[in-house]
């Protein structure tokens, strides 16, 4: 009886550590971040990202404009107010400040990689996270 409730204990654990296991992340690698000449108040930030199988960013905005380029792998971005748009490699997208939009790797076994290129307002959080 006790070796099948240690072994009962052992198998749940187990299960319970896939259940439990880490969401899906993302790297950023910073590339470039200056200030625009001539205008004011505002800076260019430029990244490569590499996010896992699966990773998925819920509705949030951003008070600058946003430039994606996909580089490897598939994604989706939804814009609120538009039909979502499949990111392919060589694919751009493009979401105006204030815009909530959601975005996914839509793999659940390759990374999906692109660059990042962002008109952001000083001062202002990088993003604004609505859930």
């Amino acid at each position: 009886m006790i070796v099948a409730v240690l072994l009962g204990g052992v198998a749940l654990g187990a299960t319970g550590h896939q259940l439990l296991a880490a969401p899906p992340s993302f790297a950023e690698t910073p590339l470039y971040r200056g200030d625009l000449t001539g205008i004011d108040k505002h800076e260019l930030i430029v990244s490569r990202l590499e996010t896992s199988p699966g990773w998925s960013h819920g509705r949030h905005y951003h008070a600058g404009h946003e430039v994606v380029y996909v580089l490897e792998g598939e994604g989706a971005l939804e814009v609120e107010g538009r039909t979502a748009q499949r990111l392919q490699p060589g694919a751009v997208a493009y979401v105006p400040p204030g815009h909530i939009h959601t975005g996914r790797n839509t793999s659940r076994t390759t990374p999906f990689k692109f660059v990042l290129i962002r008109l952001h307002v000083k001062g202002e959080p990088m993003s604004v996270e609505l859930e």
